[in-house]
């Protein structure tokens, strides 16, 4: 049996209704019976997550 698609629309006003209150993205996630991902992918579709910043790395290099 295929899995049912995620519906998004249905789900957005929850999904932004728990986080409104503070709960984090796995609570979300619990509660409406979706996964910790698809959570986190709605908040960042619904622009309800801060942009988090680039990462650099440097490499160093040792001589000795």
């Amino acid at each position: 049996m295929a899995r049912p698609a995620l519906d998004r629309v249905r789900l957005a006003p929850a999904v932004q209704g728990y986080h409104r209150r503070g709960f984090p993205a796995r609570l979300i996630a619990s509660r409406l019976g979706i996964s910790e991902r698809s959570t986190r992918g709605m908040l960042k579709d619904l622009g309800l997550t801060s942009p988090r910043p680039a990462v650099t790395h440097t490499l160093e290099m040792r001589h000795g």
